[in-house]
């Protein structure tokens, strides 16, 4: 993967990242059809393919899961990427 792609990868995970975050401190404890939504179009943007549904879900696991995809994307653990970002 080149840089380029590699950076928006990156970005896109960020973006879903922030956005669950924003949700836990709106007191969101699961995803609703608006925030559904902008995962997908990110995640798609990263080159993922979300296999279920994301409404629904609690945020939390959610949020688990875009740390272990980002950890994929630096190489990493993903348990070793959780605690560098402080999960």
């Amino acid at each position: 993967m080149n840089l380029r792609a590699h950076r928006a990868r990156q970005l896109a995970l960020d973006r879903c990242l922030q956005l669950l975050e924003d949700a836990q401190l709106r007191g969101q404890s699961r995803v609703d059809g608006p925030l559904g939504t902008k995962l997908r179009r990110h995640l798609e943007r990263a080159g993922v393919i979300a296999d279920h549904r994301l409404e629904g879900r609690r945020v939390d696991r959610v949020l688990d899961d875009i740390f272990g995809l980002q950890a994929q994307l630096l190489g990493q653990d993903p348990e070793e990427s959780r605690h560098h970002n402080g999960a």
